[in-house]
């Protein structure tokens, strides 16, 4: 018997043998990877990086310049652009003052890489947390006064001149390339939102302001419902509430509308556009307002009057 307890810890040390060779040949390719990360010059990382982002961005018409490009593998890795600019393909100019991006590098062992990014403009803050494979994604958004004007957001939408800052959090996961699985959700609150007088098609709109929004959405399965939708209260200039839902499509433009929207206009706008409070006439509601019901797709809707008297 004393034999058999002599010969049980060679047994137990023979076991775990292959774990040990496992954990040896890890640690060594580990050290053959960041050995030949620190002999390659600086810029020819950061340049094979910047041309895989690049790739990226050229299907959509983006197009990503900079001042400088840092790289850090220590204590964790890090790459870094001082003074970043998209350019959208309208040919508008989104600069920024830095882009911080962290890789998570434990993503990599289970098929699933992500990054933490954190992108800076003056006292605007945009905080990314992603992660995905192929065309599917698990994000997280938090936004800290992020300046729409200086994001280029009404300009690119609708050609717009003017400013508003948004905060909150925006949670989505699914797959990019069919809406109809998106899960998640849009809590933003918004604040001091500006519109400049200009020449919005073929009309003059004066200075438009509104002190404060709300926008509470929900995502399920594809499927969009406006908890609470409204932007401006009070005396602001306007004031727009919507409910409903929208329905994804594979295809954005087919996704299908069940809203209703109710807008209100301030004295300065209704005299700057007498003739859309003619048009708006059939839609006008006992308080003053103006309320449509919306159906159709988004590529073709169908706005109906719907003052509920």
């Amino acid at each position: 018997m004393s034999e058999d307890f002599a010969t049980t810890p060679q047994s137990l040390s023979e076991s775990r043998s292959p774990f040990k060779v496992i954990g040896m040949v890890l640690l060594f390719l580990t050290c053959v990877i960041l050995l030949t990360l620190l002999k390659l010059p600086e810029a020819r990382i950061t340049g094979f990086i910047q041309g895989m982002v690049q790739s990226g961005l050229d299907p959509y018409g983006i197009y990503l310049t900079d001042r400088g490009r840092e790289l850090s593998l220590f204590p964790a890795p890090l790459y870094r652009l001082d003074h970043p600019v998209i350019e959208l393909p309208d040919q508008t100019r989104v600069e920024f003052d830095e882009l911080r991006v962290h890789p998570k590098l434990s993503g990599l062992f289970v098929g699933k890489p992500g990054i933490r990014a954190e992108l800076k403009q003056g006292a605007s803050e945009i905080l990314v947390n992603a992660a995905g494979k192929g065309d599917r994604v698990d994000a997280e958004i938090h936004l800290e006064n992020a300046d729409l004007g200086k994001l280029g957001v009404f300009a690119f939408a609708a050609g717009l001149r003017g400013a508003g800052f948004l905060s909150g959090d925006i949670k989505v996961e699914g797959s990019l390339a069919d809406p109809s699985t998106l899960n998640g959700s849009l809590e933003l609150k918004l604040r001091k939102l500006r519109l400049d007088e200009q020449n919005f098609m073929g009309f003059q709109i004066p200075t438009v302001q509104v002190s404060e929004g709300d926008l509470n959405i929900e995502i399920k399965a594809g499927k969009i419902l406006l908890k609470n939708v409204q932007i401006g209260k009070g005396m602001d200039d306007l004031r727009v509430q919507v409910t409903g839902d929208l329905g994804l499509n594979r295809y954005l433009n087919s996704s299908t509308m069940n809203l209703r929207a109710v807008l209100g206009l301030s004295d300065k706008l209704r005299q700057s556009f007498s003739i859309l409070e003619t048009l708006m006439a059939s839609a006008k509601t006992p308080d003053g307002r103006y309320a449509y019901k919306l159906t159709g797709t988004i590529g073709a809707p169908m706005p109906q009057p719907d003052p509920g008297k």
